[in-house]
Order: structure tokens, then sequence, then C-alpha cells
């Protein structure tokens, strides 16, 4: 499989995630385990994410859903 397919559909996992389960925090790993995807790639994908102001990184390294009552938004 390629990396751009992998990133996308990455992308479109994590973030059903994020939305479905209001206040989820994960870390890279437990990224890794919920999308099934290889850790350089889980880190392209919460890259993007954090990117397109979708997630952010807390200074734990936690990610979580950016949202505008965030503190750090």
């Amino acid at each position: 499989m390629e990396t751009r397919p992998q990133v996308a559909e990455g992308v479109q996992r994590l973030k059903g995630v994020f939305l479905e389960i209001p206040g989820t925090r994960l870390t890279l790993l437990d990224a890794i385990k919920l999308s099934g995807l290889d850790q350089p790639v889980c880190e392209v994908v919460l890259d993007v994410l954090e990117d397109a102001r979708f997630l952010k990184r807390a200074n734990d390294g936690c990610y979580q859903r950016r949202t505008l009552d965030s503190p750090y938004s």
C-alpha cells in the first residue's frame, strides 16, 4: 500500500475517533493501535491533523481535539 492512501485513510480514521468520543486524548502509541498504521505513517497523520488545527499536542505528548474553549487553541 502506498503511503499517500495510508495517510488519507488514517486521517479519516483518527479524525472519526476524536469526533465520536469527545474529550479523547491519545498518545502516539494509542493512535498506532487504534489506526492500525505503522509508526512513521501514524506520525505523519497526527502531524497533518495538528497542522490542520484539528488536533493539538499537549505538553505531556497526548493529542486531543482542538476546540474553541480549549487551552492553547
